[in-house]
């Protein structure tokens, strides 16, 4: 089955993340970018935040394309842990015309102390990814920060999940 899939988003990245994702899981798919509102804030700060984020991302996509067989939403976000650290991570929510509603969370990762007093001093942290590169010059330093700047890991990891749980359920 080919599927028609609205994605809440015309993020590049994001697409092709998705993309790769449908095709190791073997699914075929034609994906349908489309710029809405998450309706959140800019910089999520919270889980449930940044998951209100993919909700509203798949259910603004999903209104626009009413023909698609499902839509979903991809939002990166932090969250703090009990010591006041941040954390980045992904969720992702699918949504379809029969209002069933699935989302997902990826893992979450512990940002360097650099990022740490980026996002405590309230500044966007996507304006500094690529000068943390620039300062940190380390192998792996560079593999963390990359992962940090691209986001891959999280998102590839929550996309993968809220499709399997998703098509998963439609089995039944």
């Amino acid at each position: 089955m080919k599927y028609t899939i609205a994605v809440g988003t015309t993020s590049l990245p994001k697409i092709k993340y998705l993309d790769k994702v449908i095709k190791t899981l073997g699914l075929q798919a034609d994906l349908i970018p489309t710029q809405v509102e998450s309706e959140i804030s800019n910089q999520p700060l919270t889980s449930k935040e940044t998951k209100k984020g993919s909700i509203n991302r798949a259910r603004n996509a999903l209104k626009i394309n009413s023909q698609a067989d499902f839509s979903i939403g991809i939002e990166i976000g932090y969250l703090q842990n009990s010591q006041t650290d941040f954390l980045i991570l992904c969720w992702s929510t699918i949504v379809d015309n029969h209002n069933f509603c699935v989302s997902c969370r990826s893992h979450s990762f512990l940002l360097p102390k650099f990022h740490q007093n980026i996002l405590k001093q309230d500044k966007s942290l996507s304006d500094y990814v690529r000068q943390y590169l620039e300062i940190k010059k380390d192998s792996f330093s560079q593999i963390i920060g990359i992962d940090i700047r691209d986001r891959e890991p999280f998102i590839v990891s929550s996309v993968r999940q809220v499709l399997l749980q998703y098509l998963n359920r439609k089995e039944f």
